[in-house]
């Protein structure tokens, strides 16, 4: 099976996949480069072909990626876990590389007939896969709990992005107001 019919099979949502991807190490390289490739993609959609606004746009989206692993690593391992609960961080990067696949579907956002569907379908693949990668890489039983740990890692991360953003412009709004001197403060 070649890349390509692995990121179909993380679209369509085979729960037998993404179980091989969280026991195979050999799929991390293949997880990472989805993330990124997604993230290409996405920047592209948003930002067009402005350099600088793509590399933002992709930067972004690999951040959040990182961010959004370690919520779920830590909802999922230490406020969450089932008994059978045992998992690493490969297998998490994993799944969760390859649960990011549905977001290449907003390419088809050129067809402006689609293109408003296509945001909402994408959000929910993604949850659906985030969902199956979870579950697959914490080895829950429940589906349920790892929707608990998808909201409860969400609401970690949008906590702590909200805290960073806050402080960076509290921060940036001092440094912004501070004047510099015109004159020395001390005459010689």
């Amino acid at each position: 099976m070649n890349y390509f019919q692995r990121l179909q099979k993380a679209i369509m949502l085979d729960i037998s996949f993404y179980e091989e991807v969280e026991k195979d190490k050999k799929f991390t390289d293949q997880a990472m480069m989805t993330v990124a490739l997604v993230s290409v993609v996405q920047g592209l959609m948003i930002a067009g072909f402005a350099p600088i606004a793509l590399v933002q746009g992709i930067l972004g989206s690999l951040l959040r990626f990182i961010i959004w692993a370690f919520f779920i690593a830590f909802v999922g391992t230490r406020i969450l876990p089932e008994p059978e609960t045992e998992s690493n961080t490969g297998e998490l990067i994993r799944t969760l590389g390859f649960a990011y696949a549905p977001g290449l579907l907003v390419v088809f956002k050129i067809f402006p007939i689609i293109s408003y569907l296509v945001d909402p379908i994408v959000v929910v693949l993604q949850l659906a896969a985030m969902t199956i990668a979870v579950r697959q890489a914490l080895d829950f039983n429940s589906t349920v709990r790892a929707v608990g740990v998808c909201i409860v890692a969400f609401i970690l991360m949008i906590i702590a992005l909200t805290l960073f953003i806050g402080s960076t412009w509290f921060f940036l709004g001092i440094a912004e107001n501070a004047i510099a001197p015109t004159a020395p403060l001390m005459e010689t």
